[in-house]
């Protein structure tokens, strides 16, 4: 490092001793091992991506003219190679997973459009994630726990028999029971990662699958904040109270749990922030629902105010954690 940094820093940072440590680290020799490693699982990850997305579009592309025979044979024998790949080659296994992981997805599809097993979409998402989960809990890699959150998400949006992203979120024409069942399933789906890096035959590499939790708690914030939002300007007051309460006390808690602790991650803090500021902007717009122009004043300074106090904040504790690694 040029000695030049190392004495503009001392006026900066008066303390020596915290000079010297970030000296050291600045002077670190790097291990570029870790960035090809890193290099290696992502380009092979987007080589199953594309394989396996490039065999759905081949027979969506062909799927008239082939046979009914040829189209499970073909995607039998993918599935196969798939796993075979796994089997045969330990540095592939991940990326021959998460391929073999998609295939599933897509025989499943196959057989129950083929032979009307007359089984529900949801029911579907559930086999696939029940199967899948195999080979997921075996090689305890946090991107085929992504893959496998993702999926069971899936199965919980087709839970509700609708594809209309309003009534899967908002639950408008659901009764009480099925909106608290709708929280409960969410809740449970965040609690997979936490309950994956307890078990030690299940726990990823690092211990916290920290992308598939982000996940899992991306999709919960988002219907939890839907849900409140919906309770908010439910103008007919149906008694949905309770709903509103629990929403609003999961959003925060999941706010404070990133904050620190066992939980504690930026990417988590963000987003919890966001649902935080739409719940505080939807109850804003609640109340000024019937202004005038002065209203709507008022809610652009709201909309304002927790953009740049929610900037700020995260900033600041983005500063205080670096502090905290160094």
């Amino acid at each position: 490092m040029d000695p030049h940094l190392y004495q503009v820093s001392q006026p900066l940072v008066p303390d020596q001793e915290r000079v010297a440590q970030l000296y050291q680290l600045a002077v670190s020799p790097r291990n570029p091992q870790t960035m090809e490693a890193r290099m290696r699982t992502g380009l092979l990850l987007v080589a199953a991506l594309l394989l396996g997305c490039g065999l759905i579009f081949w027979i969506a592309a062909n799927w008239q003219e082939q046979s009914r025979l040829f189209k499970l044979s073909l995607i039998e024998a993918a599935l196969a190679a798939a796993v075979l790949a796994a089997c045969l080659w330990p540095s592939m296994r991940v990326a021959a997973l998460f391929c073999a992981t998609l295939v599933l997805g897509g025989l499943l599809a196959f057989v129950g459009q083929t032979y009307q097993t007359g089984a529900d979409a949801w029911q579907l998402f559930a086999v696939w994630a029940a199967l899948s989960l195999i080979w997921v809990g075996m090689l305890r890699s946090d991107w085929l726990w992504l893959l496998w959150v993702l999926i069971v998400a899936l199965g919980i949006v087709m839970w509700t028999g609708r594809l209309d992203w309003g009534d899967v979120l908002f639950l408008g024409n659901g009764s009480q029971p099925s909106r608290w069942l709708n929280i409960g399933l969410w809740l449970a789906l965040l609690c997979v990662p936490t309950l994956v890096s307890l078990l030690p035959w299940l726990r990823v590499q690092g211990g916290m699958g920290w992308w598939s939790h982000r996940a899992a708690l991306a999709c919960a914030l988002t219907v939890w904040s839907s849900m409140f939002v919906a309770q908010v300007f439910d103008f007919e007051e149906r008694g949905t109270g309770a709903v509103l309460v629990c929403t609003l006390a999961l959003v925060v808690a999941s706010l404070v749990l990133s904050l620190q602790g066992r939980f504690q991650d930026y990417v988590s803090l963000c987003l919890a922030t966001l649902a935080v500021n739409a719940l505080l902007l939807s109850a804003a717009a609640r109340v000024l629902v019937r202004a005038d122009i002065g209203g709507l004043l008022i809610f652009s300074l709201v909309g304002l105010a927790c953009l740049g106090g929610s900037v700020r904040w995260l900033v600041s504790v983005q500063q205080r954690m670096r502090e905290e690694q160094v």
